[in-house]
């Protein structure tokens, strides 16, 4: 019976620092913080966004807002709407930076932000959704693309309060191997900012 517990106990543990010890991989997420109530985002998501914004959180619950330098997009659109959730969830802002660039996956994630702000000369990029299929092919045009992803994107954006009409503005702005880049009158328009 102590063996069990024990047992129970050391998988309990185990489980919870493999939780906690976010993988990195290289070129994915990287989180800078230096002790203000401002971290800094780089990377492509790579499937470890959630477990990295949560470890922010939990060790600098100062944390207000998030400067996304950098993030061009995403790997794994399932921890990309997990973290874009967790950043609502906490209550914190988005800004890109007049040098900063988001686009694809990078969006959604700075939609999650309470206040958006794109500072002048940031930039923001949308195209349609794509996906590695059976041989190679890429679901890259709005005909193509799988309609629970569809339904995915729609659904985030209904939680996040934007009209989910922005995902169809998306897809059609530019296929998946182009970007649009979006105008101070889009970014408007789609409310992406808020301020």
């Amino acid at each position: 019976m102590i063996g069990l517990g024990l047992g129970l106990v050391y998988g309990l543990y185990s489980w919870t620092v493999a939780r906690a010890a976010c993988v990195y991989s290289p070129g994915s997420l990287v989180i800078e913080h230096s002790g203000s109530d401002t971290a800094y985002l780089y990377g492509t998501m790579a499937g470890q966004a959630t477990c990295k914004l949560r470890a922010l959180s939990r060790s600098n619950p100062e944390i207000e807002t998030l400067v996304l330098v950098e993030v061009p997009g995403t790997f794994d659109l399932v921890d990309t709407q997990a973290a874009t959730r967790l950043v609502r969830k906490k209550g914190w802002n988005t800004v890109v930076p007049s040098t900063g660039l988001i686009a694809s996956g990078g969006v959604m994630l700075f939609l999650g932000g309470v206040e958006r702000e794109v500072a002048q000369g940031g930039q923001v990029g949308v195209h349609a959704w794509s996906q590695p299929g059976g041989g190679g092919v890429l679901f890259s045009s709005p005909e193509n693309i799988p309609a629970n992803a569809e339904r995915a994107f729609r659904q985030i954006y209904r939680a996040l309060g934007i009209d989910p009409a922005f995902y169809d503005f998306q897809v059609n702005a530019a296929p998946a191997r182009d970007m649009h880049w979006m105008t101070r009158e889009e970014l408007r328009r789609w409310d992406v900012v808020t301020r």
